[in-house]
């Protein structure tokens, strides 16, 4: 027998109750682009469980050398915005598995190149329509411009992010600067 979960009125008011100097959470844009990311990635992460037999921070490893050719495992992260841990698990697997190859850097022995191997190539090109289908039925709620729109924000959003990125050592002044606005 399954338990309901009973909402009570408290929670009710709670969730709607404003944060004091955020306002509603559901109105917090970086809380909503989160949940909404992790939606859509825990969406997409079931289908390639499912289908494919891969976990989330795989499916993104596979991507990534599909789209970008061999890589170091340090641009493995930075592309995926994994952490190193993440990335080398999923790495491991993605090795047992027969899906990419790792071998010294001739350049440089400390770093690893990532690459796919045929098996993981013909997996990726069998994912990219699933992936695209997923993406067209998110996509559904939104008229031709809205789409448009949307691609633009994120682009500017995410340019945003590189450039905070790009600029760690500058993070606690931008960070005090941010602060500093309130």
């Amino acid at each position: 027998m399954q338990h309901k979960k009973v909402r009570r009125p408290a929670d009710a008011r709670r969730a709607k109750a404003p944060i004091p100097h955020l306002g509603s959470l559901e109105e917090f844009v970086p809380y909503k682009l989160s949940v909404v990311a992790n939606r859509v990635s825990q969406s997409i992460g079931r289908l390639f469980d499912t289908r494919f037999n891969l976990q989330i921070p795989e499916w993104r490893i596979l991507m990534a050398l599909f789209a970008y050719g061999d890589l170091a495992f340090f641009d493995v992260v930075e592309r995926t915005s994994m952490d190193k841990a993440r990335v080398s698990r999923a790495q491991r697997r993605l090795i047992d598995l027969g899906l990419i190859s790792a071998a010294p850097d001739p350049e440089d022995g400390r770093c690893v190149i990532l690459t796919l191997t045929k098996k993981g190539s013909a997996m990726c090109v069998a994912i990219a329509p699933e992936a695209r289908r997923m993406e067209a039925w998110f996509l559904e709620v939104l008229s031709v411009a809205e789409r448009r729109e949307l691609d633009l924000i994120l682009d500017k959003l995410f340019a945003r992010s590189q450039a905070l990125k790009r600029n760690e050592a500058a993070r606690p002044q931008v960070m005090k600067e941010i602060v500093g606005r309130g």
